[in-house]
């Protein structure tokens, strides 16, 4: 009975958030306040062109590659009612779990059961929810993303060929979803430039050239998806990107094995790696413009709200970002391939104005996949750990539900 019990506990832990995400599709939920419903608004009139095959004047309504409108106007072709578009893409959505547990089984060797319950805690992550129930191009790149690194894990396991090829695939998808993850391309074509024969790697590289011509005609239909806007002020994007990324690796430093591994790195910090700390911390904040965080920017993460809300001042995001450096150099000093992760995403999130969205799963997800890591080994090593993150994702949830039924960040005066 003890032995029901326990997997009747487990098995509810998988059902509930799958069941909350469809009574949040019912009521129309958006835990972005607002963000993920108006994108969608704004260019479903693009959906609607592209199920007519209409293919010109999508520069009014977005400036993101077209393949996450594609897909969404297939089903509009079918079905030619916007809630069954939606419900749609929220069944596909359930792609992300999935394709994150085969992820991890073929990392980490733990039980089954763990990592289920890891992979489908990330149905209760606030923005993964508002972008599964609006339709987000955001999460489609997200979910290729997966697909493609689980071929290339594939490809380790068996050097099979045609694995490499399905890897650039997906990626090239992703990126034809959202323009950024080119960044993530050129990470896996570089990891096939460093470890395979010249003779295989000009043949993926062929192969990449033939994927991007799509790009060429989808930027002649529209021109505005060449116009990446890039930071005017890099000392407030890195101090915007390390608060946010600081405030998802919370979530991965829930346990005490992790904060004893922290902390025994502090005692072996050398003098210089303190000193070149101070320095960059100290050079960030005399260049940043603090009129910047005075004025009424949208995004800022987590932590810039919260410091609004709560002092209504910036005090609470500019110590975020200290520890969030501290923190960040902990773990790469523990594990320096982790280093990669924290510059893939700083180059996809360059932009001025940074909203939590750009890391949100990404972030968690990368820390996942990328990397067998000493982070998720010390979560999916334990069921108690996992339980420990599983606890952090609900009390996210509820503040974010608290903030979506009070409009909390939409009344903040910065």
């Amino acid at each position: 009975m003890r032995l029901l019990k326990n997997r009747f506990s487990l098995l509810l832990l998988i059902l509930i958030p799958i069941l909350s995400l469809f009574i949040g599709f019912i009521f129309n939920e958006d835990l972005s306040t607002g963000g993920s419903k108006w994108d969608f608004n704004l260019t479903w009139t693009v959906v609607e062109k592209y199920s007519n095959l209409e293919f010109e004047d999508a520069n009014e309504y977005t400036r993101h590659f077209p393949l996450h409108y594609f897909f969404l106007s297939f089903s509009h072709s079918i079905f030619n009612d916007q809630k069954l578009v939606r419900l749609f893409y929220l069944i596909f959505s359930f792609s992300l779990p999935i394709f994150l547990f085969l992820n991890l089984r073929k990392i980490y060797k733990f039980k089954e059961i763990n990592l289920i319950i890891f992979s489908f805690s990330f149905l209760l992550i606030p923005l993964f929810r508002a972008e599964a129930i609006w339709a987000n191009s955001h999460l489609t790149a997200t979910i290729f993303f997966l697909i493609g690194n689980f071929f290339y894990l594939k490809s380790l396991e068996k050097n099979v060929f045609y694995f490499k090829l399905i890897n650039l695939f997906f990626l090239a998808l992703a990126t034809y979803c959202l323009q950024t993850y080119v960044i993530l391309y050129l990470y896996y074509l570089s990891k096939y430039f460093l470890n395979e024969k010249f003779r295989v790697f000009t043949s993926l590289f062929l192969f990449s050239c033939l994927l991007g011509i799509p790009g060429l005609y989808f930027i002649y239909l529209n021109p505005r998806t060449s116009n990446l806007t890039i930071t005017q002020d890099f000392y407030y994007t890195f101090i915007t990107n390390i608060s946010i990324m600081f405030f998802f690796l919370c979530f991965l430093l829930c346990n005490l094995k992790t904060i004893k591994a922290l902390k025994n790195e502090i005692f072996i910090l050398k003098f210089w790696e303190i000193l070149i700390l101070f320095i960059v911390a100290g050079f960030v904040l005399i260049n940043l413009d603090f009129n910047l965080l005075k004025s009424n920017l949208k995004g800022g993460g987590f932590f810039f709200k919260l410091s609004h809300f709560i002092l209504k001042n910036n005090l609470i995001f500019i110590m975020s970002f200290l520890i969030g450096l501290f923190v960040s150099a902990l773990i790469i000093k523990k594990e320096k391939k982790i280093f990669f992760i924290f510059l893939i995403m700083f180059l996809m999130a360059l932009n001025f104005q940074i909203y939590q969205k750009y890391f949100e799963p990404l972030f968690l997800v990368m820390f996942c996949v990328l990397y067998k890591n000493f982070l998720l080994s010390n979560i999916l090593n334990n069921l108690k750990n996992i339980l420990s993150f599983y606890s952090l994702i609900v009390i996210y949830f509820i503040i974010a539900y608290i903030n979506y039924l009070n409009n909390f960040s939409h009344k903040l005066v910065i």
